[in-house]
This record gives structure tokens, sequence and C-alpha cells, in this order.
């Protein structure tokens, strides 16, 4: 209107703009979340909750989603994996005590309005325990976006470490509580955290890592109990890791055998060393120039000879060599070869071969009674 583009265009620009009801049905759009606002809470106060699944391929618990429990202020991850969604609000009971035991004050639950949190059994018990619940809007899982995209970051890893270690994809449930066991132990850019990792916030001290392994490492397991063999058989065997069991100070291993993640504490993983360089083969140029011949050739002159005084030039067909050729034309100095002897299988499973075959003579005394008038023809 102003730069005058088109004619016959009048518009009153003074005129009111009422709200169009076509174009709000047509146009209305998801709002944005805007930036996250920063809680400055204590450990234990505020916890983020989600449920992951459900999944198709149960684990190899017969689980099918698992429980993500986050503490807003160490960052810190726990992983609670459950075979029915019914169990998700005593797996949330049990965590707030284990809060209270350790001299926390939980005092808020972050979660979405899933009917395994919003029920009148759970909301009952928080009241009763002072606890308050907020609950996001419906269909804005983003308003719980710590929960949330934790949970993309250990599927991906899960993912990730099943890809590479070509273990069955049941193994999911180890996976992503490996997962969860090196994210709590690594560095996270919070500015609240001051440089510390969510596990030295949570339990006052810094971890040790020198135990960590890569997912489906090879490890070699001692066998014990009903599984120990002979005494002249192996006694370690070899399996894959899966993770490491911080309770007992032992690992837990998947046995292809038997299809099962066991423990164990007597274990042993092995570096892998870099293949030793093949030795150059050294040749004798002395014997290959002017030298002694080897058997090989002075069988090939001998053939070629006879061919030339026939007068026939085709390929003579070489007889097979016995073991008196091979004594006679074995070179001391050269390599043992026994190419085109044929061995003897007489004595190859008897190794005491018998006297006449070996030249043994064996000599009898024998007496003979002679009586008189008797015909020796019948002795």
């Amino acid at each position: 209107m102003r730069l005058s583009l088109v004619d016959g265009l009048n518009i009153d620009l003074h005129s009111p703009k009422p709200d169009c009801i076509a174009c709000m049905e047509a146009k209305l759009f998801e709002a944005p979340y805007g930036p996250a606002m920063a809680q400055d809470t204590k450990v234990g106060e505020l916890t983020h909750i989600d449920l992951w699944g459900k999944y198709d391929k149960r684990s190899i618990n017969g689980n099918q989603y698992y429980l993500l429990l986050i503490n807003d202020a160490a960052q810190h991850i726990t992983v609670e994996f459950l075979k029915t969604k019914d169990q998700a609000m005593q797996k949330v009971k049990q965590y707030i005590v284990y809060l209270k035991v350790r001299g926390a004050r939980p005092y808020s639950i972050q979660m979405d309005r899933g009917t395994e949190f919003l029920n009148k059994n759970l909301r009952s018990w928080c009241h009763s325990e002072g606890i308050q619940l907020q609950m996001t809007a419906p269909y804005s899982p983003l308003q719980n976006g710590v929960a949330e995209q934790m949970n993309r970051t250990l599927i991906e890893l899960a993912r990730a470490m099943l890809v590479n270690s070509q273990l069955p994809e049941f193994l999911w449930e180890p996976a992503v509580a490996h997962a969860a066991y090196l994210r709590n132990m690594s560095y996270t850019s919070l500015p609240r955290l001051a440089n510390q990792t969510p596990y030295q916030v949570w339990y006052g001290k810094k971890p040790n890592v020198a135990h960590l392994c890569e997912f489906g490492a090879p490890v070699w397991v001692l066998l014990q109990g009903q599984n120990v063999q002979r005494k002249m058989l192996l006694k370690s065997q070899w399996r894959a890791y899966v993770r490491y069991d911080e309770g007992s100070k032992a690992i837990r291993f998947y046995n292809m055998a038997t299809k099962n993640v066991q423990t164990t504490r007597n274990y042993r993983f092995l570096t892998p060393v870099d293949s030793a360089p093949t030795e150059e083969i050294a040749v004798d140029m002395q014997r290959l120039e002017g030298g002694q011949q080897t058997l090989h050739e002075r069988e090939d002159n001998l053939l070629c000879e006879r061919g030339e005084e026939n007068g026939d030039m085709r390929k003579v067909i070489p007889r097979k060599r016995t073991t008196s050729d091979l004594d006679t034309d074995l070179d001391p100095e050269g390599p043992c070869k026994t190419r085109g002897v044929r061995p003897d299988y007489k004595y190859m499973n008897d190794p005491f071969p018998d006297k006449e075959e070996a030249g043994i003579v064996e000599v009898r005394d024998k007496a003979f009674a002679v009586i008189h008038d008797d015909n020796c023809n019948s002795l």
C-alpha cells in the first residue's frame, strides 16, 4: 500500500482488526517452551521421573520398561527395570525412602501425567509424606525435559554398545544399566556442579574408574561350583563383559552357553598384544648359484636325461621314492624332505613290530626223545 505496487486497492489503516476464527482454527501451533528456569536445589530435594517403554523385545530378565529417576542438584541417575507399568509406584516409594535414609529431604517430584503416576494411591502417599507432585501439561513432554533428554542419551549409548559388541538384542537391559553407570562418572557441563561429576556430588568422593571396561569386551572367567571340569581341562572360559557390580565388587558377564547373565569376582581381562613381525627367510645364494644340488633338482635333471636318451621329449612321470632312495639322496645340511615317500602304515598304531620283520632271531633249545625201532617221520 505504501509502495503503491498495485492500483485500485484502498485500505483504511485505522479500522479495527478483528480476530479471524478460520485463521485460528487453521494456523494454531504449539507454543515454544523457552529457556529452562534455573532451580537452586539441594541433593535429594527435587527428582525428575520418567517411564520408558513398552519395548517390544523383552530383556534377558523379562523386563519391558525402566523407570528413570534423576536428582536435580547432582544430576545423578538411578534406573529401575520393570516388567509392567504398575510396578512404577512401588519403585518411586522405595526411592523416596532411600533418600530419607541418606539424610536428604525430598519435597518435590516432577513427572508427566501418565496413568502409572497419576493415581490416587501415589497422590495420597506423597501428600502424607509432605511431597509435592509437579505434573507436566498434557501432550507436553518437554516440560520434563531433564528426564526426556536423559532417556535419549541412555538409549543412544545402549544402542551403540549393542551394535559395536554384536551381542543379542535382549541384552538392552545391562546395556542401559552400564550406560547409566558411566554417565554418573562423566563430566557434566552444568555450572552448578562446579566441575564435579554426578558421582562425586552424590557420594561426596571422587569416583575410581580403574575398573571400567568396554561393554562386550572378552573376559576370562574362572569356572567354579558345578562348572568345574576335570583336572586336565580348562579352568577358565571366554565370556562377554556387560557391566560392573559395584555392591559386590564383581562383574557381570553374559554366558553364551546358558544365555543368562552371571556374576563373578574371579576374572581376568587380557591386554591385546601387537603381532610380532614375520621373520625374513634366509636364502643360501651359494647353493642356488653353483653349489650342491638339492634332491628335487637331481630328480628333475635325471628325468630330463632319460627323456633325451629315448628321443621322447614328453613329460616323464616321476616314480615315487622309497625309503632307501631317501637315505642315499638325503642332504644332511638341507631340510628334511619326505615328499613322494609312501609311509609304512603297518607300524603307526603298533610301536612294537614283529620279531621276524624286525630281524630278531630267537633260538630255543629243543629236546627230542628217540625210541628204538620208532619211525622218525612221525616225530
